[in-house]
């Protein structure tokens, strides 16, 4: 007996394959957030997910690789947005605003979407899906924060910005594990954690 669909489906209309492409990326992306890791997702479990025969995924995606691709541009895309969103409303000259503003946006991500984050930082680059430096997804948001580092005076912008991001990560992540801890607001520990590093850089 053919296994039953997870989710109904109706046909695309002729010309709507882009859609289908759509809805695979969103099925793996949701997969993602539950699952231990990239290593765990099949095909054929996207394919359920989106209420498809398994062969059409093949019609969008060689392989789980270029799925998953499709998948981390997506999420590091709504990540690049939401920070560039962060910077409009402050002048290229208040430099530390700045990048408070664009870390502040960053851990206001991942708390505010948790799965999402987590299939960012926490299934991208692990064993199975190792891409070249060139070809990781959320390198231009890393440019992103190493570019407002620099223009904030840190001396060594990929250092600083590096260190940040772990630090964000630590605080998105701890805040998820030990939510009963007398947390301080995620701004005062973000504005903190900028200062310390600029101060230090300087």
């Amino acid at each position: 007996m053919t296994e039953p669909s997870a989710t109904a489906r109706n046909r695309n209309r002729r010309g709507q394959g882009s859609l289908l492409r759509d809805e695979l990326v969103t099925a793996a992306s949701g997969l993602l957030e539950d699952l231990d890791g990239q290593e765990a997702l099949s095909l054929r479990a996207v394919a359920r997910a989106a209420g498809v025969a398994p062969q059409s995924v093949y019609l969008h995606f060689a392989d789980k690789r270029e799925l998953l691709t499709a998948v981390y541009r997506l999420r590091f895309g709504e990540l690049r947005t939401a920070l560039e969103a962060a910077l409009e409303p402050l002048p290229e000259t208040a430099t530390a605003e700045r990048l408070s503003a664009l870390c502040r946006a960053f851990v206001d991500y991942g708390v505010s979407h948790p799965g999402h984050y987590r299939v960012l930082f926490g299934t991208a680059g692990t064993p199975g899906w190792e891409p070249t430096e060139g070809q990781l997804p959320g390198l231009p948001t890393m440019d992103l924060l190493v570019d407002t580092a620099a223009a904030a005076g840190a001396p060594d912008p990929a250092a600083t910005a590096q260190c940040l991001w772990a630090g964000m990560h630590g605080l998105i992540t701890l805040r998820q594990d030990r939510p009963s801890f007398p947390w301080l607001p995620l701004d005062r520990l973000v504005d903190a954690l900028v200062s310390a590093h600029l101060a230090a850089a300087r």
